[in-house]
């Protein structure tokens, strides 16, 4: 028993690997199921004793399946395969075992809705209509066949019919409930990646790969919409960094020194801003905070401990520190994206103008 586990978790982990297209995983899940449900229904045949063409034409589909399985994989004709698959099957072998196992008598009509969802989910495109409506012409002359010749068809006990009926409906449903339980983990885990993926790509379309804060573009979004909602979130204030003497270090220390700097500031914003605060790097060693519904007292003295914090935390030699100097400014409801950017710039030259090292509000 080990051994068909085993077998069959390499199996798992060799044809529906993620590495493969969710439709070649798909198609094989419909075959690997079809061959199992065959199988099963040469059993149930041989076991009630059924004529001996009606036991060995579900052996006879699932060795055909087998066969078309290995090409099929060799070649990686995924579509070619699982045209040729439901085809066979449908069109051919079940109708066949439609003949054999006493037409509506029997459990064969099980196995129609079985071809029905194997073609909508296994084909695409016209494929899947001109099939699906091949299927369905089929057998409905096969129905209406039996109605009309019913002596066409090999006869079968009433007991064993019930018998045939029974096992023909759970293993059609058990066939059904696995192929459709693998195609739904299938997208479901090929949609996990997809949404993994589109917020990958989102957080680095908005956020700075150096520092890992938000980026420029996020952050003139994030603002335009901030000043658009002044009215019902109270308070807003901005404050404007930029690291004192930063071409000095680059030059002095080296880019890839420089670059630490930025990352050290950053991770001092983060320190230093509290819930709502939101952080930008918004371009070389210039930084911006958005701080909203705290008055201004409150927010310049953050914006202060983010002076006193980088003094302290960033070190350089000969007793030397980074600092950096500030603009801050207070949005009013008249005020414009462009307007606050400018007046908080104006404000952050003149601090730098005025010995750095501090904030002009």
């Amino acid at each position: 028993m080990e051994r068909v586990f085993s077998a069959l978790r390499t199996i798992r982990n060799t044809i529906f690997s993620p590495k493969y297209s969710l439709e070649k995983r798909i198609t094989y899940a419909m075959v690997f199921c079809a061959m199992v449900g065959e199988i099963i229904g040469f059993v149930e045949s041989y076991m009630i004793g059924l004529p001996t063409i009606a036991v060995l034409l579900p052996l006879i589909s699932s060795l055909l399946l087998l066969a078309l399985s290995i090409w099929g994989f060799k070649t990686k004709k995924t579509k070619l395969f699982a045209t040729i698959s439901i085809s066979l099957t449908a069109m051919i072998l079940f109708p066949l075992m439609f003949f054999a196992n006493a037409g509506l008598h029997g459990g064969m009509p099980f196995y129609f809705l079985v071809a029905v969802v194997c073609t909508a989910l296994a084909l695409r495109g016209k494929t899947r209509i001109i099939l699906f409506i091949l299927i369905l012409l089929e057998y409905s002359g096969l129905f209406v066949l039996y109605q009309i010749l019913p002596q066409a068809f090999i006869p079968m006990s009433h007991y064993d019919a019930f018998i045939d009926q029974l096992c023909s409906m759970l293993i059609a449903s058990l066939v059904l409930f696995a192929f459709s339980f693998i195609v739904s983990k299938q997208n479901y885990h090929d949609r996990h990646k997809i949404e993994q993926l589109s917020l990958l790509y989102e957080r680095q379309a908005n956020t700075d790969e150096l520092t890992g804060l938000y980026n420029r573009r996020y952050f003139n979004n994030f603002l335009k919409l901030a000043i658009l909602t002044l009215g019902d979130t109270g308070k807003l204030h901005i404050a404007m960094f930029d690291i004192d003497d930063f071409k000095y270090v680059n030059d002095k220390y080296g880019h890839p020194f420089g670059d630490t700097v930025l990352k050290r500031f950053a991770d001092i914003l983060n320190e230093c801003i509290t819930d709502g605060v939101t952080a930008c790097r918004y371009g070389g060693e210039e930084f911006l905070l958005l701080i909203p519904k705290k008055n201004k007292e409150e927010a310049l003295k953050l914006v202060q401990n983010v002076l006193k914090q980088t003094r302290e935390k960033i070190i350089l030699a000969e007793n030397r520190f980074v600092t950096v100097s500030a603009g801050f400014m207070t949005c009013t409801e008249d005020m414009t994206y462009d307007v606050l950017l400018q007046e908080v710039d104006k404000k952050l030259y003149t601090a730098k103008n005025s010995g750095k090292n501090c904030v002009i509000s």
